[in-house]
């Protein structure tokens, strides 16, 4: 009989699960939120999903099973499926309306964003559900059919509209239907309009500064220096902004074998890669370097000159590199404004992201200590609790310096230095940035082949 209460008949390796140390359950930082327009099921509710064919159930089939068809013009239905195949594990969707063209372009901008509306909706909604982290709006790419000539150019001089203008949208212009106009898919939102929704909502997001990053990407058609100047264009007249990440170019993607192949946002696909990273190691590595799954090409050429042109202005770059596929090559925030950026840690997405993680968990270290007599035993406990933690933050590698002391600290002041009722904890943290270089020597001396290897 062993210590354990346990008989062993045969000689070999046994292994016994060790008991769980006390603490806190894990944070989970990988759950991504979208905004969009998901049809007639769930209108103006937030739904959470775990897979695809949860989403499937919850939006594309209606009460009895059968199916309910994709809002035509919709791009939602391809970033879900990008961020499931590329490793999300859970999504929050916000479905705003059941059809694109039956609100008007404006309205259903302000309505996804969650602008001047009494009661939370769209943006407004995902931000109110404590679970989600990475925040997307895929709708602001959607598209809608509408008439033009057959004859007419295609780059006609914009209207001077010295008048009174009708529409500013030419998806509002759709003209009298006659045999010599066709069908054409284009954008919802023109650029000024997805400039403004992308600048609300990083504008947005500052206000909790600590608890949400967003994916944004440029207009579709842009090659690197187009890309380049979006970004300066959204933080114009701003120092730039931790709390979003800007990727380029689009891909091209196939459902299935045999579909057609179709021109996609990559918001979808990275949400997927931040929430692939986070599980399988933590939210403190970038979530870079990873394949693209359900991607079979890229909608702009990237080679090393418009990767080192776009990277340099800090537009994370998607590379097809032959013999390996394609792949997220890039963690910088638009915090990024340049080479000397790299001493900034929230200039890079892991360490912001990481940083986040160490907010939550906090948030959740504390509550449970709200209303407890403020004695010197309760801030013992506080100080040994955030020390475990951070302890295994260092352990993972998120944080610099050789020894934990270098890496971080935890004040937490006693009773007489702190304001009545308030029990103040005061942490310091060194986030550690990617190495985002790999540098290899290789000389002979002697007839000896050495190599050094510099990060």
């Amino acid at each position: 009989m062993s210590s354990f209460g346990e008989t062993y008949a045969i000689p070999g390796v046994y292994r016994r699960p060790a008991e769980r140390a006390e603490g806190f359950p894990r944070l989970r930082t990988d759950i991504a939120g979208f905004v969009g327009v998901a049809g007639v099921r769930h209108v103006g509710e937030a739904v959470a999903v775990d897979d695809w064919k949860s989403y499937v159930t919850a939006f594309r089939r209606d009460d009895f099973g059968n199916p309910v068809p994709a809002p035509a013009g919709s791009v939602l239905d391809g970033a879900v499926r990008d961020f499931f195949a590329n490793g999300g594990r859970r999504l929050w969707i916000v479905n705003v309306a059941a059809r694109l063209d039956e609100i008007d372009p404006q309205k259903l901008l302000n309505m996804m964003l969650g602008v001047d509306a009494i009661e939370p909706q769209g943006l407004e909604l995902l931000l109110r559900q404590d679970e989600v982290s990475i925040v997307a709006v895929p709708e602001l790419d959607a598209r809608i059919t509408v008439l033009r000539d057959r004859g007419a150019p295609e780059d006609l001089p914009g209207d001077p509209c010295f008048g009174p203008c009708v529409a500013a949208n030419p998806a509002n212009d759709r003209g009298p239907a006659s045999g010599d106009q066709i069908e054409r898919s284009e954008r919802l939102f023109g650029d000024g309009d997805l400039l403004w929704a992308q600048r609300y909502l990083i504008d947005r997001l500052l206000r909790t500064s600590w608890r949400w990053i967003a994916i944004l990407t440029p207009p579709p058609g842009r090659a690197a220096d187009g890309a380049v100047d979006w970004r300066r264009a959204l933080l114009k007249g701003t120092e730039g902004a931790s709390v979003a990440a800007l990727y380029w170019p689009w891909l091209l993607a196939q459902d299935s074998p045999g579909a057609s192949v179709e021109e996609r946002s990559p918001v979808g696909a990275v949400a997927g890669i931040y929430a692939q990273v986070d599980i399988a190691i933590g939210p403190h590595a970038a979530p870079a370097n990873r394949p693209i799954s359900g991607a079979v090409g890229l909608a702009s050429e990237v080679g090393d000159e418009e990767n080192a042109l776009a990277y340099d202005a800090g537009v994370n770059v998607l590379r097809d590199f032959s013999g390996i596929g394609i792949q997220l090559w890039g963690a910088r925030t638009l915090l990024w404004q340049d080479r000397g950026s790299r001493g900034e840690a929230l200039s890079f997405v892991n360490a912001r992201r990481c940083l986040s993680a160490i907010c939550r968990s906090a948030e959740v270290i504390g509550q449970p200590m709200t209303f407890q007599p403020n004695t010197a035993i309760l801030r013992i406990k506080l100080h040994q609790l955030m020390t475990d933690y951070l302890l295994r933050i260092f352990a993972d590698g998120a944080l610099k310096g050789a020894t934990p002391e270098e890496a971080f600290f935890v004040e937490v002041p006693p009773v007489p230095d702190t304001p009545e009722g308030q029990l103040v904890c005061n942490i310091g943290i060194a986030l550690a940035a990617p190495a985002e270089f790999i540098v290899f020597r290789i000389g002979r001396e002697s007839g000896v082949i050495e190599r050094a290897a510099a990060a």
